[in-house]
Formats: C-alpha cells, sequence, structure tokens
C-alpha cells in the first residue's frame, strides 16, 4: 500500500492515474500476467487452440486486441513488418511487455525508482488515454474496412 501512495506522490498533482507504474510495483502481479500472456503467445506459436476472443465467440465482431497475439508472435519471429501490418499496437504491446520483464527483474530499489519514473511519464502525458483512444480508433477504422 506504501509504495502505491509513493507512485502517487512522485508524479505531483495528477491528472492521469498511473496503470503500467500500479502493475510494476507487485512483482506477483508481473508475474501473474506474463504468464498468461506467455501461455497464450507460446499455444498460439503452436497453433494449437489457445483462448478464443469472447467478443469475436459471441458477436462474431473482433475486438479491438483481435490479431495481437498472433502479431507479438511475429514480432518474437523477428517479422516486424508482418506484425505490425497484423496488428499496428503489437509494439506497443512489446515495450508494455519489456517495461514488465524489467520490473520483475530490478532489485526491488532500482524497480521502485523505474517504476516511479514511469508513472511520472504517464501522469503528466497521459499516454494511457491516448493509446486507448488511438486503439478504438484504430478497431473502427479496423471494422470499417472488413463491412
Amino acid at each position: 500500500m506504501e509504495a502505491n501512495h509513493s507512485i502517487k506522490s512522485a508524479a505531483g498533482n495528477p491528472s492521469f492515474t498511473p496503470v503500467l507504474a500500479t502493475v510494476m510495483q507487485s512483482r506477483w502481479m508481473i508475474a501473474l500476467l506474463g504468464a498468461v500472456a506467455l501461455f497464450q503467445v507460446v499455444l498460439t506459436a503452436l497453433e494449437l487452440p489457445a483462448w478464443q476472443c469472447p467478443l469475436k465467440a459471441t458477436l462474431g465482431i473482433a475486438c479491438p486486441g483481435c490479431g495481437l497475439t498472433r502479431a507479438m508472435v511475429l514480432l518474437a519471429e523477428g517479422k516486424w513488418l508482418a506484425a505490425v501490418q497484423l496488428h499496428a499496437f503489437a509494439p506497443v504491446g512489446l515495450v508494455a511487455g519489456l517495461l514488465l520483464v524489467t520490473g520483475l527483474l530490478l532489485p526491488a530499489k532500482w524497480r521502485h525508482r523505474v517504476t516511479e519514473q514511469v508513472a511520472v511519464f504517464e501522469k503528466r502525458s497521459g499516454i494511457m488515454l491516448w493509446l486507448i483512444l488511438g486503439l478504438l480508433i484504430y478497431w473502427i477504422g479496423r471494422l470499417m474496412v472488413h463491412l
């Protein structure tokens, strides 16, 4: 709880709530998210049945993240252009994943410092809001192309 307060105060007067920095505080949260994501990516890479998109399964409409797992597999294979063509937000997922791995591997003192810097950046830039808006616009564009 104290680390969360530290992140809130590190960024000064908040206008945006840090999301990634909040997750980076907890090694067990990073490990859990990483394990689930890695499991999904490995299943997809091995062309085994993986978790299906609930929106697509129920309504037949691709969600904003549809194709992102396959794009991450392409990134892992070094096929950057194909990955971005499949889902433009694949590099964003890679950067977020790298930050989370950094949070998992760093000693507590350094993780705290990095987390505070990420929180400051998130609060000042509003990056999460811009990413969500960008993802929604991208999704609507993809839906319109497939109509």
